[in-house]
């Protein structure tokens, strides 16, 4: 997924940084291209609309170039949350009804109906601040359970080793896979014989802006420090 954050040069302030390859910054206000596929794909919002963290709506962070009949699943923590890019009742303008929220951090189903991208745009452009210095991702199920996340900073890589996530044993990484039409799972486990977790078969590699599920334990944590200059 291509990444473009407006400006020149980026200062590796951190661990993270330095792995952000993609990321060119002097203000940190820019734009992320999110390739759409027909169908439902998991995708994760990583822009701050306007800094203040209060406006990253359904209309903000989709835009209203998406095709009519477009949709956008968030997960409560119970329920989803369903947003639709629809004509309202006598209009000409579609819009997206009802609004809900899509933050840095919160993943979130986007459904394009069959043939909507004939002839439009095949990506979906998101606009706005990085956030930064000390992060912590508060779409992890309270408690533990299944929670509809992606990555707060705009940079890929192990979800562990270079997206900080604190695992707990147990701990299941589910990714879907549109071309497959399925999950692909890693499960942090004891091996046999072990004594600490490990990711099995291997650790999740999180893309930009990719949404997945994580079924996190009670005392799992992903908090991060993030600081371009």
């Amino acid at each position: 997924m291509k990444v473009l954050i407006c400006a020149a040069a980026i200062v590796a302030a951190s661990a993270l940084t330095s792995m952000a390859q993609n990321v060119y910054s002097l203000n940190v206000v820019g734009y992320i291209n999110i390739p759409l596929v027909e169908g439902f794909q998991l995708i994760a919002n990583q822009l701050d609309y306007d800094g203040t963290g209060t406006n990253n709506t359904t209309s903000n962070v989709m835009g209203t170039n998406l095709p009519v009949g477009s949709a956008v699943y968030t997960w409560s923590g119970s329920k989803y949350t369903i947003s639709t890019f629809a004509l309202p009742k006598g209009g000409t303008t579609a819009a997206w009804s009802p609004e809900y929220t899509l933050n840095p951090g919160q993943g979130a189903w986007l459904s394009i109906p069959t043939g909507g991208l004939s002839g439009t745009s095949s990506n979906l452009t998101t606009v706005g601040q990085v956030d930064q210095g000390a992060l912590v991702n508060n779409y992890l199920a309270s408690g533990g359970g299944y929670g509809l996340v992606g990555s707060i900073v705009p940079i890929s890589g192990g979800l562990q080793t270079v997206l900080n996530y604190m695992p707990s044993v147990g701990d299941q990484v589910y990714q879907w896979s549109t071309s497959a039409g399925k999950y692909t799972i890693s499960t942090f486990a004891v091996p046999k014989g072990g004594t600490t977790g490990a990711w099995s078969p291997s650790e999740p590699v999180i893309q930009i802006s990719q949404g997945f599920w994580l079924n996190s334990g009670a005392k799992s944590m992903w908090s991060n420090y993030f600081q371009v200059q």
